[in-house]
């Protein structure tokens, strides 16, 4: 660790100290929003008050893939799903040659015979088309269904849009399904996994009850809740526990036997991983996962086989036309079924299912992010003036800057979220604060914090998320006699974590001609001439929070003991505005860390370029919120970051 005055301790768990990072990951979103294309609500003369009425502003879409996104907690992981959905009822809008535009509810009747909308004018047989009548379903864009029907040996067409991209998709599946004709115990079936009259939905059921038989090595008949929580989580490990929890304890409640009550037999087992098994999706990067198929990877299946699982050729089509890969061979779509779908059912016979489609799906060959990226990549051997490393301002402070409470909840939250530069305000204490300095914000309302409390901290938390070193900016308000106990206290708590400057290969030293060896920091008395062997330049980076008036500029010196931790390349150096002739020569390299205050650097920034060029190439930079953030807001780091600013000051207690 690195101390310095208005310094910096630095800490560091290892030998290299040229090595000190701060990386940020932002989250690409992921949703495309489709829009319904203007031409849809043109007309040329008024509507009557049943017909839907114009949207304006509406964007057009650019010609392209067609993409949907999805936001229905709908749970849709197989064609009766959608049927369900159906029968239920689905306002969509009926559209006339004459571009004229209905609200019409439509719904599948019990029997999966016809289609009917309701209100209309038309006598009850005649709104309504028969199922085994459909030819062909079309895909349009915006959410737009095209039926194309036969009607006395004529062909109909039957144009509809739906109001959301999930209920485009539910009804596209369902009518699919219903098209395609077959059927198994009265229901339309998807596809036979042999060639016979197991649909893929029955295959998956299989699987599981597989599944659960395995598990239930004395067949009962059931198992605990505590073992079908672990069973499911070892079908996907994806899963939060207490979500799982929470849908096993609703399904054991839910068992009209009370005797199995807290018990989960096979098809409680089945209907609950059938739903909470693969959730899809759902905010996935915010780690955050919803409960039950989201319609996505089942409708994306679908649109891709015409059924409820892929065949070796229904994945080459989709990874050659969706995942735009080169060159697919039937080996290679057997290789990934292989690796990625869990029923070994269809894994003989070269299918896949909902399961293995969302296992390759979420799978990292398909992953937004490079895979080396999903930890630290770059170089991390340059000089540390190269990186942008996380800063925090009055780390002690939880809440405003006059007012709020100290504590050593700001060093802890702070240091969890690889915070690799934190701050001490030292202060002596009052007769009942005890024998050691506090901690907190001079000249405020501000409470106290003891100075052990914090390094103890500090040596816990350092580098528990992050190896890289750590900077501690003392502000040093103490007399000699203070000071000392400053030093017993820092080597008492960090021991060897500090950076000891002596056992530093790399020589400091500036030259003869130099200007004299010194440190700076905020607030001090008077100087002593005894005892001591280095100065402190106290250098406001403002005025006074309370009073608003300017610092005054003071002197104080440090004993040796002090001296002797202090990092001699991260001094802080305060810079208030450059001079006509360029970079004050007080400044060094070697030396100085270079300070300024928020609305400083931008007048710096705009008014004097070139000059900060050099600054920022030399130096390493430091940058904090003006005092007038008395609420503790933050400035928007992103215009220092791009003018090479590496410790931009942040207030972690505040979210913006």
């Amino acid at each position: 660790m690195l101390p310095a005055l208005s310094s910096d301790v630095f800490f560091t768990p290892s030998a290299n100290l040229r090595a000190c990072g701060c990386l940020r990951r932002k989250s690409p979103g992921v949703d495309k929003v489709l829009s319904v294309p203007p031409s849809f609500y043109k007309r040329s003369s008024p509507l009557r008050s049943s017909l839907r009425k114009p949207t304006t502003n509406i964007r057009q879409k650019s010609p392209g893939r067609k993409t949907v996104s999805f936001c229905s907690d709908k749970k849709v992981s197989n064609v009766n799903d959608c049927f369900q959905i159906m029968q239920n009822g689905t306002e969509l809008i009926k559209l006339r040659t004459n571009v004229r535009q209905f609200r019409r509810v439509f719904s599948l009747d019990a029997d999966l015979a016809y289609i009917r909308w309701t209100p209309t004018n038309k006598k009850p047989h005649k709104a309504r088309i028969s199922v085994d009548s459909i030819k062909e379903v079309r895909i349009g864009t915006a959410r737009r269904l095209r039926l194309f029907h036969n009607l006395w040996d004529e062909y109909e067409v039957l144009d509809l849009i739906a109001l959301t991209a999930d209920d485009a998709n539910v009804w596209v599946v369902g009518l699919m399904a219903l098209s395609n004709g077959s059927t198994v115990d009265g229901k339309p079936s998807s596809g036979s996994a042999n060639g016979g009259g197991h649909s893929m939905a029955n295959l998956r059921e299989r699987w599981l009850t597989n599944v659960f038989n395995e598990a239930d090595t004395e067949h009962k008949g059931y198992i605990s809740e505590k073992s079908a929580v672990r069973l499911i989580r070892s079908i996907n490990t994806r899963l939060l526990t207490n979500r799982i929890k929470q849908k096993i304890k609703e399904a054991g409640a839910a068992n009209p036997n009370e005797a199995l009550r807290g018990r989960i037999d096979c098809n409680a087992f089945v209907e609950v991983a059938s739903h909470i098994a693969y959730p899809i999706f759902s905010a996935l990067f915010a780690g955050v996962q919803r409960c039950g198929h989201t319609p996505e990877v089942y409708f994306l299946m679908v649109r891709y086989a015409n059924k409820d699982y892929l065949s070796c050729s229904d994945l080459q089509i989709f990874l050659e036309a969706e995942q735009g890969i080169v060159g697919v061979t039937k080996e290679f779509c057997e290789n990934i079924i292989d690796q990625c779908e869990p029923s070994p059912e269809a894994k003989e016979n070269n299918y896949m299912t909902i399961d293995g489609f969302t296992n390759y799906l979420l799978s990292d060959s398909n992953s937004i992010f490079e895979s080396a990226h999903q930890k630290v990549h770059q170089d991390m051997d340059q000089p540390m003036s190269r990186y942008f490393i996380a800063t925090s301002y009055n780390t002690y402070l939880v809440e405003d800057q006059l007012k709020g409470p100290s504590s050593v909840d700001g060093y802890i939250s702070t240091l969890k979220r690889n915070c690799r530069f934190i701050e001490l305000d030292l202060w002596e204490p009052d007769e009942e604060d005890g024998d050691e300095p506090v901690i907190h914000h001079g000249g405020t309302l501000t409470t106290k914090l003891k100075l052990s409390s914090v390094l103890s901290v500090i040596n816990e938390l350092a580098f528990e998320r992050s190896r890289y070193p750590l900077f501690v900016r003392l502000e040093i308000h103490l007399s000699i006699e203070w000071q000392m106990k400053l030093c017993e206290l820092l080597k008492k708590h960090l021991g060897t974590k500090l950076y000891n400057p002596s056992d530093d290969p790399v020589d400091w030293t500036l030259p003869e001609n130099s200007a004299r060896y010194e440190t700076k920091r905020k607030n001090g008395g008077e100087p002593s001439l005894e005892a001591l062997s280095g100065e402190v330049t106290e250098e406001d980076e403002g005025c006074d929070i309370l009073t608003g008036k300017p610092k005054k500029e003071k002197r104080l010196e440090l004993c040796r003991e002090l001296c002797d931790l202090l990092a001699p390349f991260a001094q802080s150096k305060h810079l208030k505005e450059l001079t006509g002739s360029g970079l004050d020569t007080n400044l060094s390299p070697k030396k100085h860390i270079v300070s300024m205050s928020e609305s400083n650097c931008l007048k710096i920034i705009h008014n004097q370029a070139s000059t900060f060029g050099q600054l920022y190439r030399n130096f390493m930079l430091r940058v904090t919120p003006n005092v007038a953030r008395v609420d503790s807001s933050n400035l928007n780091p992103q215009e220092f970051w791009n003018s090479g600013i590496n410790f931009v000051a942040m207030n972690y207690q505040t979210l913006d």
